[in-house]
């Protein structure tokens, strides 16, 4: 490759030259991909480009130092450039060159040599990725065929919340799928699939589950779709198609937010009445579903005042909406509790109380009556968080609370009101302990925030944490509440119940979960005075929770009652009056579920006593260790 009037010193200049900017552009072309988040099919293409530049540039000085006749030094340059590019788009391995002059010194030439052959390859494997992204539709199609055998989950929709849900799930060898109908698959939402590993299809959930399903399927279907109506379509769907066909297990969760899921009792009956669970349905109420899990975590009761024997809980909600309202029904009931008094607080931006009348009209502003129920709820209307008004109420009215949940607005609102409360504790000298929880919608913004001005609060609420898997299923009240029930009615017994017989229903599944959750504080309460492996001191009798709390069965049935009294009032119930019972002095289900009236929202002593052995708290040593385990 001496050429023809060229020295061998200008030969090795151009020749250095190529590689110098050869192998820039080679690595550079590596690391543009590597660097890149998300990966599109234009990141490919421009990969590429780099790829062939460093090609060209490499070819150039081959071209141009050739045996041919020398023409004009500048068409000569022209023509190698040209005859390069042509080089390029023809040969994709490299050719290889036995004496390179590098530096002077023809013995590089093998490493001339494998730097173009490595471009080369590298391109056309971009070109393949971008190929295969350019073939996205039938490449998924092609992975929805594969892995039967792994656990599936399908979602109806990407969006921010099945995103969080995919993410969280639980399994190793799972199988992520997301319907997208006829709808267009974004790139940003490509991007989001991509990095877990998920099957996106333009098609129905029905026509996936077609596709996918087996005899031994095990598969969650989650309906979570900005239309609650074309969500319930597709549940009806779903259903009909899974009427005739074998599965192993199909549970479906649907979100709906304004339905009001009483609706479809009979459905569920219907769907759901199989013993033994192939094909679930549970309907998630989101902000209930956040309440019962965050005080699952964090004990109302953890902190208190203490008042002669009484001990008061303090719990203040900053705002009034339908995460606040969720928070406000489970701590009403989760409050009725031996021993303890609760007082609450709302500051609402509104005028909210009487609208908080309309959903609950049994929630009174004070019940101090036991057997039915003990709290105080103080409601301030119209309060301007942005001018301080709540500060001056809490600081005249409510100064020692001991729980403050805060979501009034968005997410720099609620840290700036959090803040103020816990600034107006510090100028207190509030040495006593005190939650302050505060609702952030997005995590990260908070990341960077100073630590010193936020150690004392508690964020929760991120649209991650509330659409994790856990939370959404219900997972470990479920799992509590399922095991308790095996206990309470086991199998080969005349007691024996069914789970799913037994919570055929909403209402009592949501019920049930809030026994749970209210038997699990029970135990949190009672912790220190008890030991399941001994005998009472000076009998050979097993422990009870009675003889070692001091509170005789008849309280705690008593409690209990209040308890279930004033869950039921917050779901907008209503004593019976006794123009509607019959003459067994009894209520039609069916009526009671159509007017929300109930006929033993009464003093537990004007209970009948079959449905006052219905309050009994059987908490047995086994019990306790399943609400424990939680």
């Amino acid at each position: 490759m001496s050429g023809i009037g060229y020295s061998v010193s200008f030969q090795s200049v151009c020749w250095n030259v190529a590689f110098v900017l050869g192998t820039f552009f080679f690595i550079y072309g590596i690391i543009y991909i590597f660097r890149t988040k998300g990966i599109k099919e234009e990141h490919f293409i421009k990969a590429g480009a780099f790829e062939f530049l460093a090609s060209w540039i490499m070819y150039i000085p081959e071209a141009f130092f050739n045996d041919t006749p020398d023409s004009l030094p500048f068409l000569k340059a022209v023509e190698s450039i040209i005859t390069a590019l042509l080089t390029t788009f023809n040969i994709y391995l490299g050719n290889g060159y036995e004496r390179v002059a590098f530096l002077g010194r023809p013995i590089f030439s093998s490493i001339y040599a494998i730097l173009m052959t490595s471009a080369n390859i590298v391109l056309l494997l971009f070109v393949a990725g971008f190929i295969i992204r350019f073939l996205n539709g039938p490449l998924q199609r092609i992975k929805l065929s594969f892995n039967r055998k792994r656990y599936t989950y399908i979602f109806s929709a990407c969006n921010e919340k099945t995103m969080a849900i995919a993410r969280s799930v639980p399994q190793k060898k799972k199988k992520l799928i997301f319907s997208f109908g006829n709808n267009v698959v974004e790139s940003i939402e490509k991007q989001q699939m991509d990095a877990i590993d998920g099957i996106y299809v333009d098609l129905t959930v029905s026509e996936i589950l077609n596709k996918t399903i087996k005899k031994n399927s095990k598969m969650e279907i989650f309906l979570f779709g900005n239309s609650e109506e074309d969500n319930l379509s597709q549940l009806e769907i779903i259903c009909d198609y899974l009427k005739d066909k074998s599965f192993e297990a199909v549970r479906v969760f649907i979100e709906l937010l304004n339905t009001p899921w009483s609706l479809y009792d009979d459905f569920l009956e219907k769907h759901n009445s199989s013993d033994d669970n192939r094909f679930v349905i549970n309907f998630v109420r989101t902000e209930e579903n956040f309440a019962y899990n965050n005080f699952l975590k964090h004990s109302i009761f953890e902190i208190q005042l203490v008042s002669g024997d009484e001990k008061i809980i303090k719990f203040l909600i900053a705002g009034m909406n339908d995460r606040n309202l969720e928070v406000l029904k489970t701590i009403l009931h989760l409050g009725q509790m031996p021993g303890f008094r609760l007082e609450l607080m709302v500051l609402d931006e509104k005028a909210g109380r009487q609208s908080l009348r309309m959903k609950m009209p049994e929630v009174h502003d004070e019940c101090d009556t036991k057997g039915d129920a003990v709290y105080k709820l103080i409601y301030k209307e119209n309060v301007d968080f942005h001018s301080g008004d709540h500060l001056q109420i809490i600081e005249k009215e409510f100064m020692d609370f001991s729980f403050a949940f805060v979501n009034a607005g968005d997410d720099l609102l609620n840290a700036s009101i959090g803040m103020n409360i816990n600034m107006l504790c510090s100028r207190h000298n509030r040495s006593d302990q005190y939650r302050i929880q505060v609702n952030i919608v997005n995590e990260d913004l908070y990341k960077d925030w100073d630590m010193n001005l936020t150690e004392k609060l508690d964020f929760v609420g991120a649209t991650n944490k509330v659409y994790d898997y856990g939370f959404i299923t219900m997972s470990d009240i479920e799992r509590g509440t399922i095991a308790i029930h095996k206990v309470r009615y086991p199998e080969g017994t005349d007691r024996y119940k069914s789970w799913i017989s037994y919570c055929n229903n909403e209402y009592n599944r949501h019920s049930v979960y809030a026994r749970t959750l209210s038997f699990k504080y029970k135990v949190n309460i009672i912790h220190d005075k008890y030991d399941p492996q001994n005998k009472l001191k000076g009998t050979d009798k097993e422990w009870d929770i009675y003889s070692v709390t001091g509170i005789d069965n008849s309280e705690w049935k008593v409690y209990e009652h209040m308890r279930w009294n004033m869950y039921t009032r917050t779901m907008g119930y209503i004593l019976a009056d006794k123009s509607q019972l019959d003459g067994k002095n009894e209520l039609n289900p069916r009526k009671r579920a159509v007017a929300k009236i109930h006929n033993d929202l009464v003093l537990f002593d004007k209970l009948p006593p079959d449905e006052q052995k219905k309050d009994a708290l059987k908490l047995t040593p086994e019990i306790v260790q399943i609400l424990e385990s939680l």
